[in-house]
């Protein structure tokens, strides 16, 4: 399953953000001692008429506490293990609790295929099911940055 596509599913705050990690190894040796390892950080933030949905290396940014509480003399985001999972891509970012149907979602200058499914906003008390967005194949590979930008 190593190299099976990810969805990243991001449940919205009453402020309309959202974060988690991902931390990846090989699960059978010890080279995340050598810093061989994927650690990502990703965030949700919603300005006035946006909402932005980014990966961003969290390995290089804490190096000093990166393999459980030890330093690392040294991380290189092109390490073996995340060279070795490039190509493993993030198939579907589903987004629970936007208030409104987005006008257009991109990755970068490329327009991408979105699915809106009207329900509950995160802001407010409200009852019912969250609404759903679901953003397919939106070109984004677990092991890079990348800012993918909702139009609202």
């Amino acid at each position: 399953m190593k190299r099976d596509p990810f969805t990243l599913k991001v449940a919205l705050s009453q402020s309309g953000g959202a974060n988690g990690e991902l931390y990846l190894d090989d699960g059978e040796s010890y080279d995340h001692r050598e810093g061989n390892f994927i650690w990502r950080d990703f965030v949700a933030e919603s300005a006035k008429k946006t909402v932005k949905i980014s990966s961003k290396d969290l390995a290089s940014k804490n190096a000093d506490r990166a393999v459980d509480g030890v330093e690392l003399a040294t991380y290189n985001g092109g390490n073996p293990f995340a060279n070795a999972l490039n190509g493993v891509r993030v198939e579907r970012i589903i987004v629970l609790g936007l208030k409104n149907k987005p006008s257009k979602v991109t990755l970068g200058t490329t327009d991408l295929e979105f699915i809106f499914e009207d329900g509950v906003a995160a802001v407010g008390k409200k009852e019912g099911v969250a609404s759903k967005l679901t953003v397919k194949n939106p070109g984004a590979f677990i092991a890079s940055d990348w800012t993918v930008v909702l139009e609202l």
